[in-house]
Formats: structure tokens, sequence, C-alpha cells
């Protein structure tokens, strides 16, 4: 009878061990673990004012605002995440006549895994005769304390180098604009091959949580033109747009009811009991 007891105990504790280890794997992959956010957003908000104070060429504020937007996941899920994004509003005497909306992405929370392959830039123009441009050879990208490179927007196809100068990006009245960027580092060329191939990651969340605090941060910092188009060869508005994030590690927590039971109970605490 001891022995059968024995037997069973062990087979319990192996079970238990596995649905463990099951709970774990799974809760790494269901849960929010990290957040990005935006530092400095007051600052950011003064900082492109002040341009557009100095220019004089538009009655323009800028704005940072933040919302609640509920997205579709793969399984059909819908879920709720936070966005945040600039407002340039523009004003003929004190009536707004229209605005550029530019949205950052990713931001707010996000689990372990996918990894982030690019930032993604939507910018919306609901200006009545006025572009947007945007230099890309004169934006950069830092990422975690490494010196800023130029920004890579993602096109069709594999350049064979980085000598070329890209294209703007030209939004024109009422249209939307979204943009996939890389920065330098994350191109490479595969051994025995002309074209160049995006060989890594941009934030790899598995290795953020070794990083110290002040280096979970990067910098997309962006140079974006809004020139008319009734009169094309006037002064355009030039605007420098420096956006800062920072990377949150998230305290644990369980999503599931089942998996917070399994990760609560520690079969090593019952071994150790036992064996008093």
């Amino acid at each position: 009878m001891a022995v059968e007891l024995l037997i069973l105990t062990v087979y319990f504790i192996c079970v238990v061990y596995v649905l463990y280890q099951m709970a774990l794997s799974v809760e790494a992959k269901l849960e929010d673990q990290f957040e990005i956010v935006w530092r400095e957003q007051e600052q950011l908000e003064a900082y492109i004012n002040s341009q557009l104070q100095q220019q004089d060429l538009y009655q323009v504020r800028a704005e940072v605002k933040a919302d609640w937007r509920v997205i579709k996941e793969k399984e059909g899920r819908e879920k709720r995440i936070r966005i945040a994004f600039v407002v340039l509003a523009f004003f003929d005497e004190k009536e707004e006549i229209g605005s550029i909306r530019l949205d950052i992405k990713p931001f707010g929370r996000q689990a372990l895994t996918p990894p982030i392959k690019e930032i993604v830039v939507e910018v919306n123009n609901q200006l009545p005769n006025r572009q947007v441009l945007i230099n890309w050879d004169y934006s950069a990208i830092s990422m975690f304390g490494q010196p800023g490179q130029r920004t890579i927007r993602k096109i069709p196809g594999q350049p064979i180098d980085l000598l070329p100068s890209q294209a703007l990006t030209v939004v024109n009245p009422g249209f939307k604009s979204v943009s996939m960027l890389i920065n330098e580092a994350a191109l490479n060329r595969p051994e025995n091959q002309v074209a160049l191939s995006v060989g890594s990651n941009l934030i790899d969340f598995q290795k953020i949580s070794d990083m110290k605090e002040q280096m979970r941060q990067y910098r997309l910092q962006m140079v974006m033109w809004v020139r008319s188009t009734l009169h094309p060869n006037s002064h355009a508005l030039q605007i420098i747009l420096p956006f800062d994030f920072q990377i949150k590690v998230l305290p644990d927590h369980v999503a599931l009811p089942v998996l917070s039971w399994l990760l609560k109970f520690n079969p090593f605490a019952l071994i150790a009991q036992k064996s008093r």
C-alpha cells in the first residue's frame, strides 16, 4: 500500500509539474508584458509649436492627443488598445480649415511575441490645397542608446545598396499615407546575394527584460514639409518631429484563472513538505 501511494504521489507531482510549465509557456504568450509609451509628450508639443511660431507661415497649432481604439485580433476577438497621435490644426483667422494627423506604431501594451519588425507611420492629410512631404533621408532612427541611423522606408522589391536617395513620401490633400520604417542596421546582404534583405527585428522583447531601464528607449526623428499646391514655389513649412519612446516592463500578472491556480501551486513546495 505504501509503495502504491508513493507511486501515485510521484505521478501526481510529475503531472502537476508538466502542467505548471505549460501554464508558464502559455501565459507568456497570452499576457501583455511590455508597454510602449511616448516620453516627454508635453515637451514634444512645445517643441513643435516653437518651430511653427518661428516660421510664422501659417496659423498652426500642434497638439499631442491620446485615445482608445478597438482592434480585431487574428482569432476574431476584439481588443481595446491605447493610442497617441499628433495633430497639426491649421486656421484661417479663428476658424479651423483642416489638420494633419500623425500616428506612430507600435504603441501601448505588447506581448512577448511576436517581435516588432518595423515602425509604422501613418500620415492623414485633411488640409485643402496643401501637400505633406516627408524626407526619409533626413530622418533617423536611434535604438537603445545606439547612434542614430538613416531611416529606410520599406518598399516592394529588394534594394541593392543604400547609396541612392529615397523618394519623398507625398501626401496630397484628402489622402492618407502609411509607411513602414527600419534603420540601416536592420539590413544585411546574405552570402552570395546581390540584393539587401531585412535581417533582424527592430525590437526583440525577449531581450528587453535584460536591459537597464535607461536603455529601453528609442527615437524616431522625422523631417516633414507642408507646401501649398496653389503656390508651389512659395516657402514650405519645415518641421522636425522627434518622437521618443520608452519600453516599460509590466509587473507579472495572470490573465486566466486556471493558469493562476497552476502558477500559484508550487510542486517543489509539496516535495519539501513531504520530505520533512
